[in-house]
């Protein structure tokens, strides 16, 4: 069966860097489960699977835009230091929930430590980038009724 809108597909990816290194990879775990056409992982991602099968493998190139957008300098903000009273071993690579200026909750990136700002950055850690992506279907089938309805899949 190719992948189509509302199949549900099982994946592993390896993320490569520049060079070929993998930063980031599935395939220690579970494959990967989605349904296709519900914009649930790296978009350009999701569209080089289409029409592929069970067993098909492939590099895939996803341009910036494609995958988790470009890099936004005002996702780059300082928050007061006495909001992390609380944590210990506070300092630049550290990732953390806080509320941002807007009143929600969103994961960042400790930037930098000061004794009065600690400046975060919201930009996923690959914003910006284009990406490549090494690709492995394991299984696509039809979704079930209760799937497409918003049911987990099963």
């Amino acid at each position: 069966m190719q992948i189509s809108k509302g199949c549900v597909v099982y994946f592993h990816y390896s993320l490569l860097g520049e060079k070929g290194e993998v930063l980031e990879s599935s395939r220690e775990q579970a494959a990967v489960p989605f349904i296709y056409g519900r914009d649930k992982i790296v978009p350009g991602l999701e569209k080089g699977m289409l029409a592929k099968s069970t067993g098909d493998k492939f590099q895939l190139k996803v341009k910036a835009d494609q995958g988790y957008g470009a890099w936004q300098e005002d996702k780059v903000y300082d928050v007061a230091a006495a909001m992390f009273e609380q944590v210990k071993d506070l300092s630049a690579g550290l990732m953390c929930h806080v509320t941002n200026p807007e009143g929600e909750k969103e994961l960042v990136t400790v930037v930098e430590v000061t004794d009065d700002l600690v400046t975060v950055d919201a930009n996923h850690a690959y914003a910006g980038l284009d990406l490549k992506f090494s690709v492995e279907i394991i299984d696509v089938r039809k979704a079930s009724a209760e799937e497409l309805a918003g049911a987990q899949i099963q």
